[in-house]
């Protein structure tokens, strides 16, 4: 995440949407602005749990003091289809992992089996929110707090010049910096993706997304095409998380449709309806 004060910005670290690319911009035309860099790992002591600074859930900000930045100035971030991000996500898992496989993604895709090993934990690391799989975590958990939207401007990765020229003009941004994005849209510091299509036309990685980012699809208006697990093993999981069922027979509690208690009680997981922005209203 970054805080430009002097532009009154907040650029929100949404990964693998090109964040990266849009972080070291904004840090190289600083100058003599006056920049937050939120970026590395710590362990949180509010909410108990290690995390990564530069990809927060908006959840976990709200307990920051940076989250007033977010009420006061202009709030920027970058969404990307979930396919394509999901199957990015997982080559950054495995870049992370250990220096083998960092080396193994680095020349070649994830094989199938490392995505299916990915797919088949997402689920618990979105239970209890493993910041080893936060690149897979939906994008709205980045861009809303609850139902309501945070962010003011989205910028679209498949359209990312064309989005980023627009908004360099809109918010009248430093020539200077309007050209470092312009070089960050046209594709500049950022790796190829194509040896990433065959995983993204996985019916595993297309059925997962469409279960565990459903609200994104509907949110940005992202394209669903229909997809089922193949995987038996993915299949039996998802299968047994989205069961309503007692309470203690569950495998994990936020897939399902309603947990119900023993001695009568239930709790139902209600259907988000998500607007994807929020209107700028200066502040007095």
């Amino acid at each position: 995440m970054i805080v430009d004060h002097d532009l009154q910005l907040v650029l929100l670290h949404v990964p693998k949407c090109a964040g990266t690319a849009l972080r070291r911009a904004f840090l190289d035309d600083a100058g003599s602005r006056t920049i937050e860099d939120h970026f590395d790992f710590e362990f949180d002591p509010v909410i108990k749990r290690q995390v990564d600074r530069a990809h927060r859930p908006l959840m976990d900000l709200r307990h920051r003091p940076e989250w007033r930045w977010l009420q006061r100035y202009r709030v920027v971030a970058a969404i990307r289809h979930p396919y394509q991000r999901l199957a990015s996500a997982c080559r950054e898992f495995l870049k992370q992992k250990s220096r083998a496989t960092e080396i193994q993604v680095r020349s070649a895709p994830p094989s199938h089996e490392q995505l299916l090993a990915y797919l088949r934990y997402l689920p618990t690391a979105m239970d209890t929110h493993d910041l080893r799989w936060v690149h897979g975590f939906p994008i709205h958990w980045f861009t809303h707090h609850g139902k309501r939207p945070k962010v003011h401007h989205l910028l679209r990765c498949s359209h990312l010049r064309d989005d980023l020229t627009a908004l360099g003009e809109e918010l009248n941004w430093p020539s200077s910096l309007k050209q470092r994005l312009a070089m960050v849209g046209s594709g500049a510091g950022r790796r190829e993706t194509n040896d990433l299509d065959a995983l993204q036309q996985s019916a595993d990685l297309r059925a997962v997304a469409n279960l565990l980012h459903a609200e994104d699809f509907d949110c940005f208006g992202f394209r669903r095409d229909e997809a089922t697990i193949q995987d038996p093993e993915l299949t039996q999981l998802i299968e047994q998380c989205l069961a309503v069922g007692n309470s203690h027979d569950l495998p994990l509690t936020n897939l399902t449709p309603e947990m119900r208690w023993y001695y009568g009680r239930s709790s139902p997981k209600p259907t988000l309806q998500l607007k994807p922005t929020r209107r700028w209203r200066p502040r007095p």
